[in-house]
């Protein structure tokens, strides 16, 4: 491959201000189980995900094109589809309950997504988006439609994680939608949710986030034609990667808020393969560090200038995340201008106190007028 660029050197390490040591604590706990897990997610990773060296030859050729062709140099061109208008083909209700204030409808949408190249598959997980709808009787404050992390995809696990009863008690519609290949979009020889969205090939995965952005775009642009409130994005892990990749590409969001959010899938993949039992013994990885962060470029955050006003963006992150490390929501506040970021005490799995997560985000809708 050619040359990388010297943007491509490891993201800046992050020092933060002192806590006090009660919540110290918790961070430190919090760090703890992150480290457990990430440990066994690397064996299942390195068992399930990981290339074969035979494959290796494959996977460098399928990510020259994003390396130093076009995309390279014009990544926006990667969501050509934004410069258009995009409609859904059907929207069907399935199934309603009630809820205190309101219903929990759910929804299926049907689109017209085509992938940016053909030989990148077809649509992940069918063109039908799950929808689980949380309605208000009377006209509410606001849409939150709420993004799951990688692996997730059940919406009563998903409402939870982000807190939707919190944000629809408060007076805020919330939408939890089903990302491609994940929860009932899994394909049937997938196993578990989320798998294809992580596959080792950047075109395929570059594919799922680009299938991912049209159905964000197509939602939300469904969500302001249904109501006349402030429409925004939050997201967590997964969603947050792609709630801050939205806020580079459309200034139509009333707010983003990412919650620990990756910003450079790169970063995070050249991890796993310098850890994976696969690599043989003194043998070169498939992929350098600058070469993963140059090949997943095109849909990183950090490619793509914040379209919105700094003061409609909230990053959220964990002190002691290991899954996502403080260098990654960091480099995102550094790059957008550094509005508002509350860290938070824990870490990624166990993020304690989520009630000041909750008066964070509140603090900054009211000061958006949308609370």
């Amino acid at each position: 491959m050619s040359a990388v660029p010297a943007e491509f050197a490891r993201l800046p390490p992050v020092r933060l201000s002192a806590e006090p040591w009660t919540d110290s604590v918790l961070t430190q706990l919090g760090t703890a189980l992150d480290s457990t897990v990430l440990r066994a997610m690397s064996l299942v990773i390195d068992a399930v995900l990981m290339p074969k060296p035979e494959d290796i030859p494959a996977m460098r050729a399928a990510a020259q094109p994003f390396m130093d062709g076009e995309l390279a140099r014009a990544p926006e061109r990667f969501f050509d589809f934004l410069g258009g208008r995009v409609s859904p083909v059907g929207v069907a209700e399935r199934r309603r309950r009630a809820t205190s204030g309101g219903s929990i409808v759910g929804r299926e949408i049907d689109t017209a997504y085509r992938p940016f190249g053909e030989k990148n598959g077809p649509a992940g997980g069918g063109s039908r988006i799950p929808l689980e709808h949380w309605v208000h009787d009377r006209s509410p404050r606001g849409t939150v439609l709420a993004l799951h992390g990688f692996s997730m995809g059940q919406p009563r696990i998903d409402g939870m994680a982000l807190m939707a009863s919190q944000w629809f008690r408060r007076g805020l519609d919330v939408v939890l939608m089903t990302l491609p290949f994940h929860g009932v979009r899994t394909p049937r020889e997938a196993r578990f949710s989320g798998e294809r969205f992580a596959a080792p090939n950047p075109a395929e995965l570059g594919e799922a986030v680009r299938q991912a952005i049209y159905e964000i775009r197509l939602v939300s642009s469904w969500l302001r034609a249904e109501t006349d409130a402030p429409v925004g994005l939050l997201g967590l892990s997964l969603g947050g990667y792609l709630s801050a990749l939205m806020a580079g590409l459309t200034d139509d969001l009333d707010f983003v808020i990412p919650m620990v959010p990756p910003v450079c899938m790169g970063d995070l993949a050249f991890g796993f393969f310098a850890r994976s039992r696969r690599a043989a013994p003194g043998s070169a990885l498939a992929f350098s560090y600058e070469e993963l962060r140059a090949t997943y470029r095109v849909h990183s955050p950090l490619a793509h200038t914040l379209r919105l006003p700094k003061e409609r963006v909230l990053i959220i992150a964990g002190r002691g995340d290991r899954i996502v490390p403080p260098e990654h929501p960091h480099a995102l506040w550094r790059h957008w201008g550094e509005p508002d970021i509350f860290w938070f005490s824990g870490s990624h799995l166990a993020p304690f106190r989520r009630q000041r997560i909750v008066e964070a985000v509140v603090r900054h809708l009211t000061s958006l007028d949308v609370l």
